[in-house]
């Protein structure tokens, strides 16, 4: 499952990244997130970023970098 499937309210951890971005990976650890982490999801629209909630900080994630976060539903 991708970050972009998930549905608000939904608890998640992440599982990888998307190998082929080596700039990207380091882009989404800056900005703390990082395999492994919990993450709440608090709004998936259809449009717009992804608003997710880790390590008591809120992240805006744009769509096109949510559908290369794998996780896994808790």
């Amino acid at each position: 499952m991708r970050l972009i499937d998930a549905k608000n309210g939904d608890l998640v951890r992440v599982k990888s990244f998307a190998k082929e971005c080596g700039n990207f990976v380091c882009r989404i650890n800056s900005m703390g997130i990082k395999k492994g982490d919990i993450i709440k999801v608090l709004n998936s629209s259809f449009f717009g970023p992804i608003l997710v909630e880790t390590n008591g900080s809120k992240i805006a994630i744009c769509r096109g970098e949510a559908k290369k976060i794998e996780i896994e539903k808790l």
